[in-house]
């Protein structure tokens, strides 16, 4: 979803229509939206996490590899195509790698925070969640847009925010889940 798309959302959700049926784009509600986009991804990314991988081709003289700015937590490490467990150590944020493995192909799945969204991002910027995390969104900014109004109530946008969270999938891609079909119990 784009940023464009999720404004528009907001301002159906507050009603913001001409007698016309076209959508009035109010300065101040304008202003605001960015940084409660900002404040609704990172939120959400708590919940349903981003999942990004980088690669790393372990150099000779070299042990300890930085992770990227975005870097949250350790998913997954494989090495040649394959998962490792317990054998790779860390230490300040950066992955330890012993020289012996010079040359071999890793790959670091781990989870990331979104960056946060530029003050003058345009209509086209994409946000980083999943797509059902971003149909989510305008009901907490439309919420946050409510909140110092006193005459509508925020707290049923908040109620639908709140609502859509919990109908999220909060599983990672990849995850060995199990999965059990009662329907066909004997």
């Amino acid at each position: 979803m784009t940023l464009g798309e999720a404004k528009e959302k907001v301002y159906m959700l507050l009603d913001e229509h001409s007698a016309g049926g076209t959508v009035e784009h109010d300065e101040d509600i304008e202003r605001k939206m960015v940084r409660f986009f900002d404040s609704a991804q990172k939120q959400i990314s708590q919940i349903k996490k981003i999942l990004k991988t980088k690669k790393i081709t372990p150099q000779s003289g070299k042990t300890e590899y930085a992770m990227p700015s975005d870097f949250r937590s350790l998913y997954r490490i494989w090495k040649d195509g394959k998962p490792v467990t317990g054998r790779y150590r860390w230490m300040g944020g950066k992955l330890i790698i012993p020289e012996r493995d010079a040359g071999r192909s890793f790959a670091v799945e781990y989870i990331a925070n979104p960056e946060t969204i530029p003050a003058d991002a345009d209509d086209e910027y994409e946000f980083e969640i999943a797509a059902d995390a971003c149909e989510c969104m305008p009901y907490y900014v439309a919420a946050q847009q409510l909140l110092p109004d006193l005459v509508m109530d925020y707290g049923s946008m908040l109620q639908m925010y709140n609502h859509a969270i919990s109908l999220l999938d909060t599983s990672i891609p990849g995850e060995n889940v199990r999965v059990t079909n009662t329907l066909f119990r004997r």
